[in-house]
């Protein structure tokens, strides 16, 4: 269900704005070989009367459950994106604005796979990291470093 906000109020006049909060769907996804469930995503979307046009100021925050790189357990990550952008016409392909109606769940389909890291870990897990002091370069590569001028 792709529910549209509308933007331009009747009797707006310039400098007026006005705030609204909205809850909304989305479907899970696949990436970085991971499936993802959206739990929750909300949007918050201030839009101000311009002379020339609108200013939106769009806010959204999601929280998706995945499974952590390190342990396979599942966990939660919390994502807040969104843009703050002058409108001067009735559409905006960007940001998903047609005729001054805004798809926001198109909106956050699009952002979410640029925002969502590509490695997700459960609190109190950490990538594993190269023990300090440790050979920088892997021991079976060291023939090779008479085969260069410069060596490793």
């Amino acid at each position: 269900m792709n529910e549209r906000i509308k933007l331009k109020r009747p009797g707006m006049d310039i400098g007026d704005s006005w705030e609204l909060l909205r809850t909304f769907e989305l479907s899970p996804f696949d990436l970085y070989g991971r499936h993802h469930e959206v739990e929750s995503a909300e949007a918050r979307v201030v839009v101000t009367r311009l002379a020339e046009g609108l200013h939106l100021d769009l806010e959204v925050e999601c929280r998706i459950s995945t499974t952590c790189d390190r342990t396979l357990e599942p966990t939660d990550v919390s994502l807040s994106f969104g843009d703050s952008e002058f409108l001067s016409g009735p559409n905006d392909p960007e940001l998903y604005v047609e005729d001054w109606e805004l798809d926001v769940a198109s909106y956050a389909e699009e952002a979410i796979p640029s925002e969502l890291p590509m490695q997700v870990f459960c609190p109190g897990t950490k990538p594993v990291e190269q023990e300090p002091g440790g050979d920088e370069i892997d021991p079976r590569w060291r023939g090779l470093g008479d085969l260069f001028a410069s060596g490793f």
